[in-house]
């Protein structure tokens, strides 16, 4: 954008991008900015900077701590007022960088990042809140200039080298501990799998277990019954042979009794041959035994049936 600024009215005129104006040179001096954005480059690498030497942002955190870190603020000029740039501040964009932009950079920057100490710097999330903050607070103290902050970005930083040193550590033992965690994990789970495994087959050996025991439940349920009923039957034979021992001895005991005892005799004698030869002084006599015990018996028998009737 062009500004045409008269000496003798004190007045001024921007002119838009694009078109050709003619004006006179001597009571009119004329100026342009470029009103695309542009780039603070602040860095500690000389090559990378706008200045070719060491220029990174040098701050103290909340703990004392000195950081040094690169700075990049993206900026542009609000062609609304150019003209009070031209009057007040810089007759050209790289003056308005050096004389305005730079030192309100580097002063408000620092002042956000001095509210950090060095854990939270450390801390990416909170480092890119910071900058957010950083790019608010300078927006604000140069848009009075016509000047628009785009954005505030923090790039590579370092602390003291001792501290430095215990950070390099840090991340060592960081990166220690994640391993630690990603083998205790993996044990973790190796050991969870092995359980589940150990798990399912206990189950499984359970499952046997209960089907055997229950099998063997039912085989000793039927071997009970079978026994309780074999019993049964045993009982049942050796009440009714005692019922007719109990019969058969009330019969003994009553007047048939002694004949059924002569004819059991008789019967279990009766093939066998029973000899007596008693010893006599004029010689011996030959008895049949079998013959008298018939006659003894049927005599008796005779006499035991006439007596009942």
């Amino acid at each position: 954008v062009g500004v045409r600024f008269n000496k003798i009215t004190r007045s001024s005129e921007t002119s838009d991008p694009g078109a050709t104006y003619f004006f006179m040179p001597i009571i009119n001096d004329w100026a342009t900015y470029d009103t695309s954005t542009q780039n603070l480059v602040m860095s500690a690498k000389a090559v990378e900077g706008d200045r070719k030497e060491k220029d990174d942002l040098r701050f103290k955190t909340r703990d004392g701590n000195d950081i040094e870190t690169d700075v990049t603020v993206r900026w542009r000029i609000d062609p609304t007022h150019a003209a009070d740039i031209w009057r007040s501040v810089a007759p050209s964009t790289p003056a308005l960088k050096e004389r305005l932009v730079r030192p309100l950079a580097r002063a408000y920057v620092r002042d956000v990042l001095n509210r950090l100490d060095s854990e939270e710097y450390y801390n990416p999330d909170l480092r890119f809140a910071a900058a957010s903050d950083a790019t608010k607070v300078l927006a604000a103290q140069l848009k009075p200039y016509g000047v628009i902050v785009e954005q505030v970005i923090l790039g590579d930083f370092s602390f003291k080298p001792d501290y430095q040193n215990l950070i390099n550590k840090r991340k060592e033992a960081e990166k220690q501990a994640e391993k630690l965690e990603s083998q205790i994990l993996a044990t973790l789970e190796s050991n969870k799998a092995n359980l589940q495994n150990k798990v399912a087959d206990l189950t499984e050996q359970l499952t046997r277990s209960q089907g055997d025991f229950e099998q063997a439940k039912r085989a000793a349920d039927a071997y009970v019954v079978r026994k309780q009923q074999d019993a049964q039957a045993t009982l049942s034979e050796k009440s009714a042979v005692a019922q007719g021992i109990k019969k058969e001895r009330a019969a003994l005991n009553g007047s048939a009794g002694d004949a059924y005892v002569s004819l059991q005799l008789i019967d279990a004698l009766q093939k066998k041959e029973i000899r007596q030869i008693p010893k006599l002084p004029n010689g011996n006599v030959i008895i049949d035994g079998n013959k008298l015990l018939e006659q003894l018996g049927v005599i008796q028998y005779q006499q035991k049936a006439a007596a009942d009737q």
